[in-house]
């Protein structure tokens, strides 16, 4: 919780200047926890249900798409409910959601219940992951802080593929699902409820984000947020990350497989392990560079990167290969994460931030939905992966053409 006498007029000073950085690493726990057993967890659940129902890869990555999908809309709702409740009950709620879920997943033993298993982890998830971490993040920090801020706490993304897929292939393969999806239900619930008791928005009245709103600030913000939808800038990042959530998170879902297929289980779990490390790193020193250099730069330069891996994912023929590819490819997921959020807080007002970047990252899940099941669906058409991860690079191309378009347009509102 924090620390006493937090935001009344005799705040320790204390509590003024650091219990910002202790919301970003309770956020950063949090996306380990979220990131890791929901998104990351994807391909080890792909291949795990597809093994236990008897079903092709396309069937179960519908429920992968499912689980996006419904998190993106569910986001939508959560951004608005922020205004209205303490960001604890939605953490609570995502949590319980979440966990309930995953523990009856073990027990399924049909594509519906699966999908419908996977709908309700979606809706649990966007409680517990980056609408309310972002917006928490750009709340409590301004200007060159902000980025860092942002680049630390999404660190947690990252960490979850290195901590938890690993942890899960194991379980799952020594255990049993039941038992491994049990035993991630009750950690989620052990880890993440502690962290709703300490996370809060900071002093409204002192960031003049959302302070008493009068009708006139009201009808100012519907105004800014109406020509925020309208802005070309707008669309087109939106449009542009639609792709790049196709091609990278399709190419995740899979790559557990894929390496599977080419080295066995140990180099699969590796090359996870590999991914979360780059994406790690990269999004540290992205962190860094994103503060020497524009972020439109920034932002093309990832996508480059993250071709450049997809085509080497596509090529690999060993473990070793596969591990390389994977660290190219890792390099460039953490960043292009970071940037939509760092983006849309840089050239958008704070107060409408939370529910443009939450209709961002709706249409977004457009991608995230298609792509699992786009490259389940051309697995098993051609047999193999080369042609679905070339697949992904196409559509990552198209993200850096979109997104070239949209620099060149000069935002219609500006911070």
């Amino acid at each position: 919780m924090a620390p006493k006498g937090y935001g009344g007029k005799s705040g320790s000073r204390w509590a003024e200047e650091n219990y910002s950085w202790i919301i970003v690493g309770s956020v950063l726990v949090m996306q380990t926890v979220s990131s890791g057993i929901g998104f990351y967890n994807m391909s080890v659940y792909i291949k795990t249900f597809s093994d236990l129902l008897s079903v092709s890869l396309a069937e179960v990555s519908v429920a992968a798409s499912l689980f996006y999908l419904t998190g993106g809309i569910a986001g939508l709702y959560v951004a608005a409910l922020m205004d209205r409740f303490p960001v604890r009950v939605l953490v609570f709620g995502g949590a319980l959601l979440s966990s309930l879920a995953l523990a009856l997943m073990g027990l399924a033993r049909s594509l519906l219940e699966l999908y419908c298993l996977f709908s309700l982890f979606g809706v649990g998830s966007a409680g517990i992951s980056i609408v309310v971490s972002t917006t928490l993040i750009t709340r409590w920090f301004e200007g060159p802080d902000r980025s860092m801020a942002l680049a630390v706490s999404s660190t947690g993304l990252s960490l979850g593929g290195f901590i938890w897929t690993p942890l899960t292939a194991y379980w799952i393969n020594d255990l049993g699902a039941l038992e491994a999806m049990w035993i991630l239900a009750m950690l989620l619930l052990i880890i993440v409820l502690p962290i709703g008791f300490i996370l809060k928005f900071p002093d409204l009245k002192k960031s003049q984000l959302i302070s008493e709103p009068t009708d006139d600030q009201d009808l100012r913000e519907d105004l800014s947020l109406e020509a925020a939808y309208r802005s070309r800038f707008y669309v087109l990042i939106v449009i542009a990350y639609i792709f790049i959530m196709c091609s990278q998170v399709g190419a995740i879902a899979h790559l557990y497989n894929r390496v599977d297929l080419v080295a066995g289980y140990d180099y699969a779990a590796q090359s996870i392990q590999a991914l979360s490390v780059a994406s790690i790193l990269g999004r540290f020193f992205g962190g860094w560079l994103v503060n020497k250099i524009s972020t439109s730069s920034f932002a093309l330069g990832n996508l480059i990167l993250q071709g450049l891996g997809l085509l080497l994912i596509s090529l690999a023929d060993s473990g070793a290969f596969s591990i390389f590819a994977a660290l190219v490819f890792g390099l460039s997921v953490g960043n292009l994460l970071m940037t939509l959020p760092l983006w849309l807080a840089e050239v958008f007002p704070a107060g409408v931030y939370p529910k443009l970047f939450a209709r961002a990252n709706a249409f977004s899940v457009l991608g995230l939905a298609v792509g699992p099941f786009t490259i389940g669906a051309l697995f098993d058409l051609t047999d193999g992966y080369h042609i679905p991860y070339l697949f992904a690079l196409f559509v990552s191309l198209l993200a850096f053409f979109v997104m070239l378009a949209a620099v060149k347009q000069k935002p219609a509102i500006s911070r």
